[in-house]
């Protein structure tokens, strides 16, 4: 039986009234659970007693209550972010926000830790397994099999960090305290997302992240209004925050950093771990280049962020599925200046892709009302010669 843990908890009292026993216990994503709701689901069942544990000894009376329980498996990353506590005060001086699974780790219990990993491209996972000891890739991964080895099309590099700069003046805003929004990256972020479905990237494989919420509703704003009713565009797999997104992944990511007065909460290693992450293929992260840089906490993976351009850098003439360059190869790409330049050249590519499809549906009309002319001659040409094809009546 599967389930989370928050129905184990409301179900509690029905699982027990139908005397719900098993033997075995594996818990997902450990590291994001309360230490307290890690215990729920081991009390799922009513506690044995008498010699249903296995008998009184001695002649003792009654046996001690035990449980059929035998064995617990955590899982989870405790690199990774913490269940949410709403309470400052409790979350940091009670640590109420650290996992049992943590609390293990920190008291030394014996634990197995993987070593290889098989989500994302190698140069991707280079962002973020410093932060593990001996994190290596599977042997499909390292040798480039499959998707891993062939080049995003349209893009020179499987990552990028592109440096945003203020939009219309202004970098961050804040329009309530801690709603921090930044429409430049919101609309460099959106421009990007369009620019892949024009060469065909297929929706389902693009999330957009970022780290706070303000923006969050800034980036689903500009794709309703840009984005969601376009024939060419329509809306990606997911827009969320990186906080609501650790667990999951997805082949190309968008990633918008937001601030530009201060690095904010990404400066806690477990959050830049998550959005590191995330991305299988491509990540693409856009952000203020002179804060970041400095952060001592963000050093590991920032140095490699900006040991490339931060000038989105562009490839012409590919599409989708249709890449022979592999991954790292080196081309000729073209840099792409800033905002404006982005936003020009999607126009460009999407009104010339809908003068083809007008084109296309025009030529289509003509055929079928071509056709449907020569259908209405050979129906007369038969009315005419008194029901009978020509050859018949001859």
């Amino acid at each position: 039986m599967a389930m989370t843990c928050t129905h184990a908890a409301l179900k509690r009292s029905e699982f027990l009234e139908l005397s719900f026993q098993y033997d075995n216990l594996l818990m997902e994503e450990a590291g994001q659970i309360l230490e307290i709701e890690t215990f729920i689901p081991m009390l799922l069942q009513k506690p044995l007693t008498g010699g249903a544990g296995g008998g009184a000894s001695g002649g003792a009376a009654a046996a001690a209550p035990g449980t059929r329980l035998k064995r617990v498996c955590l899982i989870g990353d405790h690199h990774q972010l913490p269940p949410v506590v709403q309470n400052l005060a409790i979350q940091q001086y009670s640590r109420l926000d650290q996992p049992l699974f943590t609390r293990f780790i920190r008291l030394g219990t014996p634990h197995v830790q993987l070593n290889a990993q098989g989500r994302a491209r190698p140069a991707i996972a280079a962002l973020y397994n410093w932060r593990y000891e001996g994190l290596g890739d599977l042997p499909a991964v390292a040798a480039g099999e499959g998707p891993f080895g062939t080049a995003n099309a349209g893009f020179a590099h499987e990552y990028q960090f592109i440096d945003v700069p203020d939009h219309g003046g202004r970098g961050e805003s804040e329009p309530t305290p801690f709603f921090y929004q930044n429409l430049g990256e919101a609309e460099y972020v959106v421009s990007v997302y369009c620019f892949m479905r024009l060469l065909g990237y297929p929706a389902a494989r693009i999330s957009i992240l970022t780290t706070y919420n303000g923006q969050k509703a800034l980036l689903q704003d500009v794709i309703e209004r840009r984005c969601a009713a376009h024939p060419l565009f329509g809306r990606p797999h997911r827009v969320a925050t990186v906080d609501k997104y650790q667990g999951q992944q997805n082949d190309y990511v968008l990633l918008s950093l937001v601030r530009t007065r201060a690095v904010g909460h990404l400066r806690d290693v477990r959050r830049l771990v998550v959005a590191m992450s995330r991305a299988r293929l491509g990540l693409y992260v856009f952000g203020r280049q002179s804060l970041f840089a400095d952060c001592y906490e963000l050093q590991p993976a920032f140095r490699r962020l900006l040991a490339r351009p931060t000038r989105l850098a562009l490839v012409k003439g590919e599409s989708y599925g249709a890449v022979t360059r592999r991954a790292g190869e080196a081309c000729e790409p073209d840099l792409i200046s800033g905002l404006e330049h982005m936003g020009a050249l999607v126009g460009a590519i999407a009104a010339e892709q809908h003068a083809a499809m007008m084109a296309e549906h025009a030529a289509g009309a003509a055929a079928a009302e071509e056709a449907a002319a020569k259908a209405a001659a050979a129906a007369a040409a038969t009315a005419a010669g008194g029901g009978q094809p020509e050859a018949m009546q001859q």
